[in-house]
């Protein structure tokens, strides 16, 4: 890819950051929700543009996400794993890195087409098998859903339908520097 050409892909991107220690920078396709970087290699050679998956994106990158860490975006949790989950009497709160999510509200694990509720005999084991898994979309609908989709195509699927809420707030998500409820 030419400079020029590579300069035209990069007008349609998202600048997320740079790399702490070069020039190296990440971007990221609003549409298709890919991560790219566009790398200086040390020779002096012709800068590359390349696809970066998510997960290596937060690792290598991890400055940039560190800086951003503040603010709710559609990529905020795109490549981190679920570490834990926690049972708190009637709900929930879902572990990844500095940010925990606490659905207040409906709450459905999809996997290989299935679907399990939270009241169902095999809910808690099949949230609990999503521990380990890196997300690949974060999407946050308001009035409709909390989608957490994993790299696998497994999802946690959370409503924000005022219908479901059994109080005044359907999600609490919070972590380092931020907190959102709605």
């Amino acid at each position: 890819m030419t400079d020029i050409e590579i300069d035209k892909v990069i007008s349609g991107l998202e600048s997320v950051g740079d790399h702490q220690y070069g020039w190296d920078t990440l971007f990221r396709d609003p549409k298709t929700r890919k991560f790219w970087e566009l790398v200086y290699p040390p020779d002096g050679g012709p800068r590359v543009l390349r696809p970066i998956a998510a997960r290596d994106a937060r690792t290598v990158y991890h400055a940039a996400f560190h800086q951003i860490r503040d603010q709710i975006h559609d990529y905020w949790l795109d490549g981190e794993t679920l570490e834990s989950v926690t049972f708190v009497a009637d709900y929930w709160q879902l572990h990844f890195g500095r940010t925990t999510i606490s659905p207040l509200t409906k709450v459905e694990v999809r996997v290989d087409g299935m679907t399990s509720c939270n009241g169902d005999e095999q809910f808690r084991n099949r949230l609990c098998e999503q521990i380990g898994k890196a997300v690949e979309k974060f999407d946050l609908t308001p009035s409709a859903a909390c989608i957490i989709s994993f790299e696998d195509q497994s999802a946690i699927w959370i409503s924000l339908d005022p219908c479901d809420y059994r109080g005044p707030e359907a999600l609490m998500i919070s972590g380092t520097g931020h907190w959102l409820s709605m």
